[in-house]
């Protein structure tokens, strides 16, 4: 089993295609989003700053010096700002300001005394070396009434409630360890900084709730160890995926080509995605020309499934529509009084399951072979009982303003 970590956890939770790509296929990606690499430039100098402390008494043009020789050298082509009304410049200031507001709360920076900097923390849930987690805490401080601080910076433009970060799993799990590492550990405070806002957020936890931490990650563990299929799963976090030309929901806006036969075959994903959305109000309108919308439709819907197919994609999105291709088994059972049907009855009775499936329910069937309630030994000894026909639909949704 591998080293887990936070990030590791949290990419599986929020998506398991990107995390299938990352950590399973091991496909890296030279992009970098602008938030991550203002995060990495604040964080340097957060680290030379305390690694000095003791020796060095650094002026705030020190700092904003160190910042920007760094961002200099380590800006590159492939950063990526997603927000079409920021610039480079904007967040190199954003940054700037975030020194500059940490330097005159913190200044001289003595509070406390410091026992670790981007430390290392290995953490074994269960002690055994079966579940482990690896992580860096950014700053651990050991403060004059000796309780230990776990710092940690965020350079995000959202700032959380109380009540989420009293949830919070990544200071928590780094808690876990240092109790590992030292056995002084009595109290405890888990500390951020979130420095956009130039605000310092504080919370603590129990060993009650370190215990159920510990329990709850080894079953997310468990749950990654168990899946066979990644599937994507969509959320705002997709706008900042580094794999969407990889990624079955998003990739469609990255390959467009044409499509062969009927009048519509030949049109774009993006062209039949409006011609789709046309139809579909002309439709409502038209209410006499109905038939011929229908055909117009049906047409439209075979090319619009067939370049799915071709481009390994369900959602294509236009101008101002986008296009959903779903898919859904309709499971039919043996008719009464064949042979295949006492058969399937038999099988069930055998393994208990008639009653949830009472007089060959169609319905419960499908229920319990798509949502594979039943054991997989007792779905494959009934399919060769049922005839599954896979159907494919379309359906059209409107773009919101922030997809478009």
């Amino acid at each position: 089993m591998p080293i887990y970590s936070h990030s590791r956890l949290s990419t599986f939770e929020s998506c398991p295609l990107q995390y299938k790509f990352s950590y399973i296929d091991g496909i890296k990606r030279e992009e970098e989003g602008i938030e991550a690499f203002l995060g990495s430039r604040f964080h340097e100098v957060m680290e030379k700053l305390y690694k000095d402390v003791r020796f060095k008494a650094y002026s705030l043009k020190d700092l904003i010096d160190l910042y920007d020789a760094n961002w200099n050298k380590e800006w590159h082509d492939a950063i990526v700002i997603t927000k079409k009304d920021r610039k480079k410049e904007d967040y190199y200031n954003l940054g700037k300001k975030c020194i500059e507001d940490y330097y005159k709360r913190y200044h001289p920076f003595n509070q406390g005394r410091i026992l670790g900097l981007e430390r290392e923390i290995l953490i074994d849930l269960k002690g055994d070396g079966k579940y482990k987690l690896r992580g860096y805490v950014d700053r651990i401080v050991q403060s004059e009434n000796d309780v230990y601080e776990i710092h940690d910076y965020k350079t995000s433009g959202f700032l959380p409630s109380q009540e989420h970060l009293d949830e919070d799993r990544q200071l928590a799990l780094y808690l876990i360890g240092i109790k590992n590492i030292w056995n002084d550990v009595k109290k405890a405070q888990l500390i951020w900084h979130y420095v956009v806002f130039d605000k310092e957020m504080v919370s603590t936890r129990s060993q009650e709730e370190l215990d159920k931490l510990t329990k709850d990650t080894i079953g997310v563990i468990d749950q990654i160890e168990s899946t066979e299929e990644f599937l994507p799963q969509e959320s705002s976090l997709c706008e900042w995926c580094v794999y969407p030309d990889l990624c079955p929901k998003r990739k469609h806006l990255y390959k467009v080509e044409a499509l062969p036969a009927n009048e519509y075959l030949k049109d774009s994903g993006v062209k039949l995605v409006n011609t789709f959305a046309k139809l579909a109000a002309k439709k409502k309108e038209h209410q006499a020309e109905i038939d011929k919308i229908d055909e117009e439709i049906d047409k439209v819907k075979e090319a619009v499934i067939k370049y799915g197919e071709k481009e390994g994609v369900d959602v294509i999105r236009g101008s101002d529509h986008m296009l959903r291709i779903t898919e859904k088994q309709k499971i039919s059972s043996p008719p009464k009084g064949s042979p295949e049907r006492e058969e399937l009855g038999k099988i069930l009775r055998e393994v208990n399951k008639w009653e949830e499936v009472s007089d060959l329910d169609v319905y419960a069937i499908e229920k319990a072979v798509n949502e594979k309630r039943w054991d997989k030994k007792i779905i494959n000894s009934i399919k060769k009982f049922l005839t599954i026909e896979v159907r494919k639909y379309v359906s059209v949704s409107k773009l919101q303003d922030k997809e478009k």
